[in-house]
C-alpha cells in the first residue's frame, strides 16, 4: 500500500508541474525516448528527468530498485571494501608473485618438518610396541600369562600412534588449505603488479 500511495502522489505531482512548464523525459523498456508533460505510472519507477520548455534539466529522479538489487549492491560495496583492504595488506607484505612464491615455500616447508618430527615419534612408539609384542609372544611360548601391565602399556602406545596420526592429516589438511591461499594471493599479485607498473608480469627463470 505504501508503494501505491507514493506512486499516486509522484504521478499528481508531475501533473501539477506540467502546468508550470516542466515536462518529462524517461526512456522505455525498448529505449525509445519521450517527453511528454506527464509520465504513465508504469515508468516512474524506472527513473526521469524533469526538463524545462528550453530542455534544460532541471531535476532527475534516479530509477527506484528492489529490495533484492539494494542488497545485491550492498554486498558488492562490502566485497568491493574487503578485497580493497586485502590489496593493501598483500602490497604490505609482498613486492612481487615472486615474495609470494618464497613465503609459500618456507611456510609450507615448517609443515613438512612438523611431520617428519610427528613420523619420527611414530616410529620410536613403533619400536616400544614390537618390543612390548615380543614379550608378550614369549610369555605365551612359555605357557605365562600376559600381565594386565604390558598389555596396557601396549595398547597406550597404540593410542598414542594414532593419535600422531590424526596430528599428522591434520597437519597435511592445513598445508593444503595454506597453498591454496597463497596460490590465490599470488593470482591477485599477478594482477596488483600489472595494475602498478602498467606491464604484464614476466615469470622468472630458475636461474634468476
Amino acid at each position: 500500500m505504501t508503494f501505491i500511495r507514493s506512486l499516486i502522489m509522484t504521478c499528481i505531482c508531475l501533473s501539477t508541474a506540467a502546468y508550470a512548464g516542466q515536462f518529462y523525459r524517461w526512456v522505455d523498456s525498448e529505449g525509445n525516448t519521450f517527453i511528454q508533460s506527464s509520465i504513465p505510472p508504469e515508468y516512474v519507477a524506472g527513473g526521469y528527468e524533469v526538463i524545462d520548455d528550453n530542455g534544460v534539466v532541471l531535476k532527475t529522479v534516479a530509477p527506484q530498485i528492489s529490495d533484492a538489487e539494494r542488497r545485491a549492491n550492498e554486498a558488492a560495496t562490502v566485497s568491493a571494501e574487503m578485497q580493497r583492504a586485502r590489496d593493501e595488506e598483500l602490497l604490505k607484505l609482498y613486492r612481487s608473485p615472486s615474495d609470494v612464491d618464497r613465503a609459500m615455500k618456507t611456510w609450507l616447508s615448517r609443515m613438512d618438518m612438523e611431520v617428519r618430527v610427528k613420523q619420527n615419534r611414530i616410529r620410536i612408539k613403533e619400536n616400544e610396541f614390537d618390543t612390548l609384542q615380543a614379550r608378550a609372544a614369549n610369555l605365551e611360548k612359555t605357557g605365562q600369562a600376559i600381565d594386565e601391565e604390558l598389555l596396557g602399556k601396549m595398547k597406550a602406545i597404540e593410542l598414542e600412534i594414532a593419535q600422531f596420526k590424526l596430528e599428522i592429516r591434520q597437519v597435511e589438511l592445513r598445508q593444503d588449505e595454506s597453498r591454496a591461499e597463497f596460490m590465490l594471493d599470488r593470482e591477485r599479485m599477478v594482477e596488483l603488479w600489472q595494475i602498478l607498473h602498467d606491464e604484464p608480469w614476466v615469470e622468472p627463470t630458475p636461474s634468476e
